[in-house]
């Protein structure tokens, strides 16, 4: 599934290969994000990064759980 982002271009956040957008908080598993458009790298990065809150739900478990599939 792709989900839209917010406008942003990859160029204007910086986008690049250093930490990675798995582990934050916009990141929506397998390769969306809430604010940058288009197919996003889990081990890639922008400067919009922001550190995921364990509570934030936004990982495999919460994938899997958004669309009813076991583990």
């Amino acid at each position: 599934m792709l989900k839209a982002g917010a406008g942003l271009t990859k160029e204007s956040v910086n986008y690049r290969q250093h930490e990675q957008c798995s582990s934050c908080m916009h990141f929506y598993p397998l390769n969306s994000c809430d604010i940058v458009d288009g197919n996003i790298s889990p081990e890639n990065v922008c400067d919009k990064w922001e550190v995921k809150k364990k509570d934030m739900g936004k990982d495999a478990q919460f994938y899997m759980d958004e669309y009813g599939k076991k583990k």
